[in-house]
């Protein structure tokens, strides 16, 4: 059966924080802390109140791409930056990094309650059970920087109308991984996942 990882309390879902490690050339040390910060955040909005509802619809309505306000520097805060998720303020990297994550907060926003994790649930997957269509598959698969952005917002509208249960970890891990050494083993996973249950 499926385990639902967002249902475990919060306080022993802690982020593998190593702060000697950098993100960009460590790929499974920052996929552990990514996993680890989207549960936290999942049952921050579902179970605890950390981030209300308020929160959530205040994440939705944010410009695509575009960090702002309280809601998101509050989660940057305590959830992003704690499990050394977004490069140091002073990073050129730092602007790009904050445009993914306000992409991934907005889908984690809209599609928490759905969050689910086992192999049932990994986002290729589950792209194939909602008969997600091969060529937006591959839109999304090959999309790179405001184009991916575009097409994830896009593919997590049709998740979100089919109440689809997938886990939202792979999504903000391909979102993340984007210009990185391991995005191609991430867009591999996600496809492979995906021709494995499409048309079977």
């Amino acid at each position: 059966m499926p385990t639902d990882e967002a249902a475990a309390p919060g306080p022993n879902i802690q982020p593998d924080v190593q702060p000697d490690t950098d993100p960009e050339t460590h790929p499974d040390t920052s996929t552990g802390r990514l996993r680890s910060a989207v549960n936290r955040l999942v049952h921050a909005m579902r179970k605890d109140g950390a981030v209300t509802p308020g929160d959530r619809a205040s994440l939705r309505r944010q410009r695509p791409g575009e960090p702002g306000g309280p809601v998101f520097w509050k989660i940057a805060a305590r959830y992003l930056e704690p499990a050394d998720l977004l490069p140091p303020v002073a990073s050129q990297r730092r602007d790009g990094a904050e445009r993914q994550w306000a992409v991934v907060l907005a889908a984690i926003a809209e599609l928490a309650d759905f969050h689910r994790t086992g192999p049932g649930h990994r986002l290729g997957r589950v792209l194939a059970d909602r008969d997600v269509s091969e060529a937006r598959v591959l839109r999304l698969l090959r999309a790179h920087d405001e184009a991916l952005l575009d097409t994830v917002r896009d593919v997590v509208h049709q998740l979100a109308s089919s109440g689809a249960r997938v886990d939202l970890a792979d999504l903000a891990n391909l979102v993340t991984s984007d210009g990185t050494d391991w995005e191609t083993d991430v867009r591999r996973s996600i496809a492979l996942d995906y021709y494995r249950s499409h048309g079977a």
